[in-house]
């Protein structure tokens, strides 16, 4: 209970920032939706209704960490613009304080054909005939932390996850939990075990069969569960898909819908999205896809978009594989200095790296070898670069490379390197686990060149060393899943019910698992990366789903404050004049084609010293989009134990040297999401900068980069 004295204090604290400063705080988003206060994750119930769009989420009213998990509510006509309003469902406690339920992820749905009954009388029309409300209808898991007995006779266990319904015949202002719940009360017989893991369902209606579909998540078993309804209170299951591709941590928050290809109406797939924390693409939190097929009962994957782990690309050459673990590094052709020298290859259980994807052999280089505290380099042999690709398995903690600071006392790296020219040209560190993961190095640009790899552990701190296995070259690379945003903050990525097939909209949490509870905001924590939409689209001769943000976000933008053609940007940095405020929340697109220099981009948010900066470019040799926050600002939330926000992170886009390469880059207060000009590779990523830092500058490195164009909308704040 909160005491009377204490709501009239967080009246006149929620009137104070109405008055002074509503939505201006320091990394409050301008145009990304945030709750007034308080904490917020998973989108929830996305559903679009009589030109409403309303977006429920995970919602804690008590404070800005999880917690009395509730569905908070907002709604908007454009996607763009928020309406707060009340908590649509609300955590429920007994008299003692215990938790009874806290309402997780789910969907929403109207049920125009009232299948569930939930219609009521409204009126009358003119002749006299009864008016029937439409019922909308949310679908959540219902988590018990509590044991108990329910006022239906159900017997609840502590921990229990069971799916449920309420319905609502205000258009969502008010809810009713249906008597009956939980509509499932536990998992199918055979993962009667998982009960405590069973959870976020999506519901939509299937028109071919005219039944609703529920996809629902054994989270801890990689499954996806299918069910079928013909009134949303009785569920049948129809069947189950996974485990498939990338099969880490917890598999949460699914849809299910269908997409053209290429627009063709005559030629449909159906798209699993899904959410994996810890086992992103960085670490952490990821978001992964699936195409595929769906007859009303069954997804079966597109044989081409699942991937075998066990096996390597044809073609492929193996550089060292680390089975000879009677060897030093020594005998192999590597050299070792510090606690690793005169050591070798280790057996992988006796290091408990984990084969859990059944790829790996016996041996397997790592530095876990006198726990943490083992310190030194392992280096290869020197080879030339002969094919497209460098593919290996990686697992370990979080200490990425960071040019800044390696070699200095500053240095915690434990990192896995590839070293070209004496330089470090690509780099990979752990995921914040012991299973092993395939990872991919675009090479093509080196071709010919001499390289070496090296592993560096310069860190004794927790969970400091690192697994490698399994070094292969190739001509493709050796791909684990479809990666849905390459960026580290897109997580639990929902899409939009009551929308046509040409306009799927999805909205992710921007936010990451790893961090999330200690990001530096208040008086709220957490915002939704902007609104986009999808399609299919076949690039380089394979489907891939694409994304931009929706178009109605560019009612925000002003006109142009930059605009300008450049025949050729010389090397080094070149800035430009962005006035204030928009040097903070811009849309920025650049076009240019590669000279002779060897990166591009955009340099946001710099400080007249370069000790704050973020940077955003593309890699004309590594055929990358890239993004890198070691130098974004605050970083004092991050413990320095592993932790995935500092970082530099890529999205592989291969290009010909003649290709023209658009990026699209949407920045406010407190972050940046970067979109290719088709849509395919997405970098999501929160920023923290001082106020001071507000300068804009392109940039050219190793020579010229050709045919650059550069153009800066300001975008105007959502909330004034």
């Amino acid at each position: 209970m909160v005491s009377l004295t204490t709501c009239v204090f967080l009246v006149l604290l929620g009137f104070g920032r109405l008055v002074h400063s509503y939505y201006t705080e320091e990394y409050r988003p301008q145009f990304h939706f945030t709750p007034e206060q308080n904490w917020m994750n998973d989108p929830n119930g996305l559903v679009y209704y009589n030109g409403q769009y309303h977006l429920f989420y995970q919602y804690n009213p008590n404070g800005t960490t999880w917690g009395f998990m509730s569905w908070g509510h907002a709604v908007s006509t454009d996607l763009v613009h928020w309406k707060h309003l009340p908590i649509a469902l609300e955590c429920e406690s007994d008299s003692n304080g215990n938790v009874l339920q806290m309402f997780f992820s789910g969907s929403a749905v109207v049920d125009v054909n009232n299948t569930s009954g939930f219609a009521v009388p409204v009126g009358k029309s003119r002749y006299g005939k009864v008016i029937y409300s439409t019922p909308m209808v949310a679908i959540y898991t219902s988590n018990y932390p509590t044991a108990h007995t329910q006022s239906n006779g159900v017997v609840i266990r502590a921990g229990q996850q069971s799916q449920s319904i309420a319905f609502s015949n205000d258009n969502g202002l008010t809810w009713t939990q249906y008597e009956g719940n939980p509509v499932i009360e536990s998992p199918p017989a055979q993962y009667a075990d998982q009960y405590q893991q069973f959870r976020d369902p999506f519901v939509f209606w299937y028109a071919p069969s005219s039944k609703w579909i529920m996809v629902a998540s054994l989270a801890m078993e990689h499954i996806l569960l299918i069910y079928s309804s013909d009134d949303l209170k009785n569920w049948t299951l129809q069947s189950q898909f996974g485990p498939e591709n990338a099969r880490f941590g917890q598999w949460e928050c699914p849809s299910l819908f269908p997409l053209y290809v290429d627009g063709n109406k005559n030629t449909v797939k159906w798209v699993i999205l899904m959410g994996i924390n810890p086992g992103g693409v960085i670490t952490g939190s990821g978001t992964q896809y699936i195409l595929g097929s769906f007859n009303g009962t069954t997804f079966v994957p597109d044989p081409s978009d699942v991937y075998d782990p066990s096996q390597i690309p044809a073609g492929s050459t193996v550089f060292q594989d680390f089975e000879s673990i009677s060897s030093s590094f020594e005998e192999l052709g590597w050299s070792a200095t510090g606690d690793f020298s005169g050591l070798g290859p280790q057996n992988a259980s006796t290091v408990q790296v984990w084969d859990i994807m059944g790829y790996l052999g016996t041996g397997v280089m790592t530095t876990y070898l006198f726990g943490d505290i083992a310190k030194g380099t392992i280096t290869s042999p020197t080879f030339t670069i002969t094919k497209q690709y460098i593919s290996f398995l990686i697992a370990g903690g979080y200490y990425p490379y960071n040019p800044a600071t390696a070699g200095t006392p500053d240095d915690n790296q434990v990192s896995f390197s590839l070293v070209i020219g004496g330089q470090v040209v690509h780099s990979q560190t752990g995921t914040d686990t012991e299973d092993l993961v395939w990872r991919n190095w675009n090479v093509a640009g080196w071709m010919g060149q001499e390289a070496y790899f090296i592993v560096t552990d310069v860190n004794t701190g927790p969970f400091a060393h690192l697994h490698v296995d399994e070094i292969i070259f190739s001509d493709s690379p050796k791909d684990e899943g479809n990666w849905f945003d390459f960026g580290p903050d897109y997580y639990a990525a929902a899409t939009y019910n009551g929308l046509d097939i040409n306009h799927r909209t999805v909205i992710g949490w921007m936010n990451n698992w790893a961090y999330a509870q200690n990001i530096p905001t208040s008086p709220w924590r957490s915002a939704m990366a902007v609104p986009r939409t999808l399609a299919l689209k076949t690039i380089h001769n394979k489907v891939r789903l694409v994304q931009q943000p929706v178009s109605s976000l560019s009612s925000l933008y002003t006109s142009k404050l930059y605009s300008k053609q450049i025949q050729s940007l010389r090397a080094g940095e070149t800035a430009i004049n962005v006035p204030a405020p928009y040097n903070a929340r811009m849309k920025l697109t650049v076009q240019f084609t590669r000279g002779s220099g060897t990166q591009f981009g955009v340099i946001l948010r710099a400080n007249t010293t370069d000790t704050q900066e973020t940077v955003i470019g593309y890699d004309f040799l590594g055929q990358n989009v890239f993004v890198d926050r070691f130098k974004s600002g605050d970083n004092s939330f991050v413990d320095w134990q592993p932790n995935p926000y500092p970082g530099h992170f890529i999205a592989t886009l291969p290009t010909k040297s003649t290709d023209c390469i658009t990026l699209n880059i949407f920045l406010d207060w407190s972050s940046v999401e970067v979109f290719d000009g088709q849509g395919q590779a997405v970098i999501t990523s929160q920023i923290f900068p001082l106020d001071d830092s507000a300068q804009v500058k392109l940039f050219s490195v190793g020579g010229t980069t050709n045919l650059v164009t550069v153009s800066v909308n300001g975008i105007k704040s959502s909330w004034t």
